[in-house]
């Protein structure tokens, strides 16, 4: 392994590039699904919401009162998913 230039004349570049090569090689569990559940999840259901609520207020509200109207009513279904989520993720662990 090819030392970068901060790791020049560093006594201990030995000993870091083992640790750093023992880390890459540590086994665990995969993380796939809780990154998609905490970091797209969010966005997929605010952005189908929102394009929702926009949706179904259009013509039933005055117009510049549907964008922020949807906005809120799109950010409170995500809180809701992601507690839901929370809860379901909370009694799959215990079982």
């Amino acid at each position: 392994m090819a030392q970068s230039k901060p790791c020049e004349g560093c006594s201990q570049a030995h000993d870091c590039t083992k640790v750093y090569e023992r880390l890459g090689g540590a086994e665990g569990p995969s993380v796939t699904s809780a990154v998609l559940l905490a970091f797209l999840l969010p966005v997929v259901v605010f952005v189908a919401a929102l394009g929702g609520f926009g949706w179904l207020l259009k013509g039933r509200v005055a117009g510049p009162y549907v964008t922020p109207l949807a906005a809120a009513l799109a950010l409170l279904t995500t809180t809701g998913v992601m507690l839901v989520a929370r809860v379901l993720t909370r009694l799959h662990r215990k079982q």
